[in-house]
């Protein structure tokens, strides 16, 4: 459920960041480019603590043993 919720989060903040974006650089709004930057984005940020907090398991079991 957590990851459901990050991901609805950041479709839409990407949304309001694409559509402020796209105004302050005189572009179009593009909502499906905005969707797919901001599910990468959330995808990304999901796996670096998973990522992080594993690596810092393996260090304490190399340090305890």
């Amino acid at each position: 459920m957590r990851y459901i919720a990050i991901i609805f989060w950041s479709i839409m903040l990407g949304q309001v960041a694409g559509f402020i974006g796209g105004a302050l650089n005189q572009q179009t709004y593009n909502t499906n480019y905005s969707i797919i930057v901001s599910i990468v984005f959330a995808v990304i940020f999901s796996a670096i603590p998973l990522i992080l907090d594993s690596s810092v398991n393996d260090k304490k079991d190399e340090k305890s043993a």
